[in-house]
């Protein structure tokens, strides 16, 4: 028997490119497939489409609601998603998946134990508006793992498929949405810390570039640089990954490690004194994937600023 796969797209006033994407997951060649959309209090003719699409296919279901957000609106997609299904995918309403994009997933997933929480996530084809090719985005250079998950997401939402076991390790510690810097940065820290990355070299979506993207990646070298200042500027209580070990480590201090749980209690607690901020940026193994950006955090954690 085919495992079943869950589909969890969120939607907020996307009728521009919904029914596309929507057809692209139709068209999927994975043959075990349902579609559980979230729709975060569109107010365009957003809901009108899907509803359509699901008067026409029953594997597609509907759920809608309030606005809450795109991070409250994927984890109550994940709570609510159906416990028959043995692996799951993130989906963005506004990309484009070609039909190999869940089978190659499953397929690399399936490889691994199904008690091991596995979080599988890819390459992206960075397209525009009318999904005209403009580049790849870049394998990350330093490789993945508990480290880079700490202060930096690589693992881009949409491309991300997961298994039941990290479904099940989510729901056992549902962190507070206010501490998570995006939905995939939480799970990228899960899978990092108590299960298996898979990172796939290949792209099976094409990524959609517009103006309206909730969060776009850098298509030149100034955007990169003004994204990168803007980040690594937020200072005081807004510090979205030192908020967000600070909830993983509320959750999760008795499940960890010993070396993960050091590794977030030096990351955590050395800022308290000079001498100890300065020997940690020194010595820290926690790195983001462009050694500039390493540099750069090393310096402001030194003067409690990260």
């Amino acid at each position: 028997m085919v495992k079943k796969v869950q589909i969890l797209l969120s939607t907020y006033n996307g009728e521009k490119y919904v029914a596309q994407q929507l057809d692209s997951l139709l068209q999927q060649d994975y043959q075990n497939l349902e579609i559980l959309v979230r729709d975060d209090g569109s107010k365009d003719q957003t809901v009108n489409i899907i509803e359509s699409y699901a008067a026409e296919h029953s594997n597609i279901q509907l759920i809608k609601t309030v606005n809450k957000g795109v991070i409250s609106s994927f984890f109550e997609l994940v709570e609510k998603a159906s416990d028959s299904a043995e692996y799951f995918a993130f989906c963005d309403q506004d990309d484009f998946w070609k039909p190999t994009k869940v089978s190659r997933a499953v397929a690399l997933m399936e490889k691994e134990a199904a008690s091991v929480p596995v979080l599988y996530f890819s390459r992206l084809e960075i397209v525009d508006e009318n999904l005209q090719f403009l580049k790849h985005s870049q394998i990350p250079p330093k490789g993945v793992g508990f480290e880079n998950a700490l202060i930096q997401n690589v693992a881009t939402g949409c491309t991300i498929h997961f298994n039941k076991a990290m479904r099940e390790l989510f729901i056992s510690h549902v962190p507070a949405v206010d501490k998570v810097t995006m939905h995939d940065a939480w799970f990228y820290l899960l899978g990092a810390a108590f299960g298996k990355i898979v990172y796939d070299p290949e792209s099976h979506l094409l990524y959609r570039q517009h103006s309206s993207n909730t969060l776009g990646m850098a298509d030149n070298k100034i955007k990169s640089a003004m994204v990168r200042y803007k980040n690594f500027q937020k200072t005081g209580r807004d510090k979205p990954f030192t908020k967000q070990a600070e909830e993983f480590y509320r959750l999760f201090k008795n499940d960890l490690t010993e070396a993960h749980r050091k590794e977030i209690e030096d990351f955590l607690y050395k800022r308290n004194s000079f001498l100890k901020r300065l020997g940690y940026s020194l010595n820290t193994p926690l790195y983001r994937q462009n050694h500039r950006d390493t540099l750069i955090f090393k310096l402001l954690y030194s003067i409690k600023s990260y």
